[in-house]
């Protein structure tokens, strides 16, 4: 006898045993009852899914060829067995799973991803829905399964988790929002920046970045590459919780939708803040000389080149100060060269005491017994004072120096050069600097030695340097 089937489509309260929580959804109630149209319907479905006819007691009724290969069962091996028989062992004793079955024999409409055991015991995972067939007073009269294999997806899925989870117990994770909103993070990232997970999620990414970078226009471009689905891979200063500044290297990968636009952005990250310290450590002991402590040739010729062009732009002088000590190479033949070292030590910290009311200067040792020292934003007169200033310094020391005839101690002489502002020509400030300065060292060594001559380069009047020694 031919059995027709009619399909109702109602709202159902179904029960998810695995998540152990009820919900509302749209079902497909079957009716039996005649419908010209339900054998074709039926062959329709079963060509495309794995269908499997239950009693309402949980026996299989029928079961359709693509269940049984998947299976590898044949009809007489299922027909009269129980769900359970496709069900793990430890899965069909729970209650969860006692609960499933009375929700199908009290008529509910249940969908579930389930996961089954094959002829031979491998695991299967079917998307199944349990659709309730109803005589035509309302009664059940058995329990349709149509299903789909997803063993293959959840494959995919799990290895996927499993990978996560293995860079994430080993990586530092965030995601965000294309507006930068924090969304989720994993605790090692977390740990990274001082904070709890809790505490960061929904706040932006900006909060954690420099200021002075926020607001930058690179900021703004790093942003729309992001927007624009690029990945973007750099070392990155972040600030943690107290105002601390770390380190990252990072990259930054947007997740694409179907279309290919972006909707999110996951970050991955290292801390790197304590190799970005020893390479700043190294980079600044580079730029400093070893016996005093002060910045070195290279250090001066840095700073040089960047205080010329600032203060040019700002229309503010720059001075340098040039210094030799008097007749050195006497005091190392009389003292010795430990005691010339200890000499240089000596004086180097005298000229950083003079230089205290000065914190944006510096002072470097350029070479032998000669230091230098650079006066942003001072002009002829300041810059003479200081040198006075240091000059005394060091002539207070009372160092004694048998060689130095007239004076017996430790003395210095001081060529001091001052440079006015020229936006039009600032690549040239240094070399005339130190042109000059060197040229008033010379003079006041002429003049008797332990003393200060100082020069000023005029212009724009004159092409050509004119010193006031």
């Amino acid at each position: 006898m031919r059995r027709d089937i009619q399909f109702r489509r109602s709202i159902n309260r179904s029960y998810d045993p695995c998540r152990k929580c009820d919900c509302m959804m749209t079902a497909t109630t079957l009716v039996e009852g005649a419908g010209p149209q339900s054998d074709d319907l039926l062959d329709a479905i079963s060509r495309s899914n794995l269908v499997v006819d239950f009693s309402i007691d949980g026996q299989v009724r029928s079961a359709n060829q693509n269940f049984l290969q998947l299976m590898h069962y044949r009809p007489e091996e299922v027909i009269g067995r129980h769900h359970c028989m496709f069900v793990r062992a430890d899965d069909r004793e729970t209650p969860h799973y006692r609960a499933f079955w009375e929700l199908l024999k009290a008529g509910e409409f249940v969908q579930r991803e389930m996961r089954m055991v094959a002829n031979g015991g491998r695991e299967i995972w079917l998307q199944s829905s349990y659709n309730p067939i109803l005589g035509r007073q309302g009664e059940i009269r058995s329990i349709l399964m149509l299903a789909t294999d997803i063993t293959a997806e959840k494959q995919r899925a799990a290895n996927h988790e499993s990978t996560l989870n293995a860079i994430s117990r080993s990586t530092a994770m965030i995601e965000f929002a294309m507006n930068g909103t924090i969304l989720a993070a994993n605790a090692k990232l977390a740990a990274i920046m001082g904070y709890e997970v809790q505490e960061i999620l929904g706040r932006n990414h900006r909060e954690f970045v420099p200021p002075e970078v926020a607001e930058s226009e690179a900021y703004r471009i790093f942003w729309n590459r992001l927007r624009a689905g690029e990945y973007v891979e750099d070392e990155f200063p972040r600030i943690a919780r107290c105002g601390k500044t770390i380190w990252l290297q990072a990259s930054y990968n947007p997740i694409l939708d179907a279309s290919g636009r972006p909707t999110a952005v996951m970050k991955i990250a290292t801390d790197i803040t304590d190799r970005w310290q020893r390479n700043a450590e190294s980079e600044r002991l580079a730029l400093l000389d070893p016996l005093t402590g002060v910045s070195n040739r290279r250090g001066f010729d840095l700073a040089l080149t960047t205080m010329t062009n600032d203060y040019a732009a700002r229309m503010e002088p720059i001075s340098l100060l040039i210094l030799d000590i008097d007749h050195f190479k006497a005091f190392n033949d009389t003292f010795g060269h430990q005691i010339g070292d200890l000499c240089l030590r000596v004086i180097a910290k005298a000229i950083e005491l003079a230089l205290q009311p000065r914190p944006d200067s510096l002072v470097c040792r350029y070479g032998g017994e000669e230091f230098a020292v650079l006066l942003p934003a001072a002009d002829q007169a300041q810059a003479a004072a200081v040198a006075e200033d240091i000059r005394g310094e060091i002539a207070a020391l009372k160092i004694s120096h048998p060689g130095n005839t007239g004076w017996e101690r430790v003395t210095t002489s001081i060529g001091s050069a001052t440079i006015e502002p020229d936006p039009a020509r600032p690549s040239q400030y240094g070399t005339e600097l130190v042109a000059a300065a060197d040229k008033a060292l010379y003079a006041a060594k002429r003049r008797g030695r332990n003393r200060v001559v100082d020069a000023v380069i005029a212009r724009p009047e004159s092409p050509s340097l004119a010193f006031d020694i």
